[in-house]
């Protein structure tokens, strides 16, 4: 016989075939809780590298507006060390008119004539008071 027709028994029971899928069902109950205990450890490692980052990128925001804060406390200072404008225009007027009297007193003492001798002097006049107002304003506001 070529055991086409042969009855050949496989050694299977309803108890080996319980036992079988008992098995299979134990080993995979195994795997499953094996990796869900390695994703539990790996989301625990995620999640304490996020809150490392987190807390290094805090502190660097700090340190950026620390100088920031810095920055605009510079520009305050630098702000509050000028000569404002309407002051120095104040000033200036001033000086004008002075340097206008003192031109046209020249000019009477002179007869109309003015010499680069006396120019000279006048500039420099001029330009002492103009110095010790910038002095002044600087010691005054500063």
């Amino acid at each position: 016989m070529s055991g086409e027709t042969a009855k050949q028994e496989s050694g299977w029971t309803v108890d080996t075939l319980k036992q079988h899928y008992d098995q299979r069902f134990a080993d995979s109950e195994t795997a499953v809780s094996a990796a869900l205990v390695s994703q539990e450890k790996a989301v625990a490692a995620a999640l304490a590298a996020a809150k490392e980052a987190v807390a290094k990128a805090e502190t660097a925001s700090e340190k950026r507006f620390d100088a920031v804060n810095e920055f605009r406390q510079t520009l305050t200072d630098q702000t509050n060390t000028f000569l404002p404008r309407p002051e120095y225009n104040a000033q200036h007027k001033a000086l004008e008119e002075k340097v206008d009297i003192v031109t046209k007193k020249m000019n009477l003492d002179r007869g109309g004539e003015i010499s680069m001798g006396k120019i000279y002097a006048a500039v420099g006049a001029v330009g002492a008071i103009l110095g010790m107002t910038v002095l002044l304003a600087n010691n005054v506001f500063g």
